[in-house]
């Protein structure tokens, strides 16, 4: 039994979860991966994340998830070590699709997906600047090689090394920045950057990652990028004392959340200009990582990509 996951938020349903995902089995299946993705509801992760976005928008974090999951199994989590000196290949061509280039049917899926990413953005958006995007989805794949190094060597990371990159491997930076068009946030560049709204990012992201952790462990076995087995290599717990540490972790990453959430703006907002404005788009910017939450606390436990995880007593 996986431990009861702490989520004080409400779920709201998106009601264009379902045309969100019938779109994209039609699109899984023109990039060739519809048998990989197909049934894992992505479209549910996507309604729960978003609740409010609409039915263009929803699809635009549908082919975010989609391209991820399909890059991370192909070319990190999956990639036999044998293939990885096609690595740079792939990475390189990862940068001409996001700088312009058309993708063809001999591509992988992953990169296919991702050329229908980019363009359901421009016809969005064609006026969103999307550099942040595209420098941290560089960076995400490049945070890949650590991944990868590890397995090679059979190796545990240490827990100070897996806190600080398991973000990065799990894509939540180029997520925050595509949030900006998905739910149009407006906040100031003062604030967006503030150490204390980073550590309210940070809060959410992890939550996510720690939940991850706990509901994939043993649907991914073989991996060490897992924060239950570096807990329990580097403390020599058992698999339960590790899953329990696990879900107090992510329960506290909400407790952290929550407290920035409602002392942010006294702390913060007395020192800017235009505060009032500033005061409701800070609290927009909090309150969309409420879907966050939802999703990790109730996608991930129940989708059938990880639905085959036990834990021993």
């Amino acid at each position: 039994m996986l431990p009861e996951v702490y989520c004080p938020f409400p779920v709201r349903a998106n009601p264009h979860t379902q045309g969100t995902e019938q779109f994209l089995h039609t699109v899984l299946d023109k990039v060739g991966a519809g048998a990989v993705l197909g049934t894992i509801d992505i479209g549910r992760l996507a309604g729960l994340a978003y609740p409010n976005a609409g039915p263009v928008r929803l699809r635009i974090a549908a082919l975010w998830f989609a391209f991820f999951w399909l890059f991370d199994e192909a070319w990190a989590d999956g990639l036999p070590l044998h293939t990885t000196g096609e690595l740079g290949r792939v990475h390189s061509r990862v940068a001409s699709v996001l700088r312009g280039d058309k993708t063809v049917a001999t591509d992988h899926p992953s990169l296919r997906m991702l050329g229908v990413l980019r363009e359901t953005i421009r016809s969005v958006r064609p006026d969103w600047d999307p550099t942040a995007f595209h420098r941290e989805i560089l960076r995400y794949i490049q945070s890949t090689l650590w991944e990868i190094d590890l397995r090679a060597r059979g190796a545990v990371p240490s827990l100070f090394d897996y806190l600080r990159m398991r973000p990065l491997i799990a894509a939540v930076p180029p997520s925050r920045e595509l949030d900006f068009l998905i739910c149009d946030l407006r906040l100031d560049r003062r604030l967006s950057t503030h150490p204390l709204v980073e550590l309210a990012d940070a809060a959410a992201g992890n939550y996510s990652c720690w939940i991850n952790d706990i509901c994939s462990l043993n649907t991914e076995r073989g991996s060490s990028t897992n924060l239950v087995i570096v807990a329990q290599h580097e403390f020599g717990w058992s698999q339960r004392q590790a899953v329990e540490w696990a879900a107090k972790m992510a329960t506290s990453e909400l407790i952290t959340f929550q407290e920035l959430r409602r002392t942010l703006p006294a702390i913060v907002l007395p020192h800017m200009t235009s505060a009032g404005t500033e005061h409701a788009e800070l609290e927009r910017y909090l309150s969309h990582y409420e879907g966050w939450f939802v999703a990790s606390a109730h996608w991930m436990p129940t989708t059938t990509k990880y639905r085959t995880a036990e834990v021993p007593a």
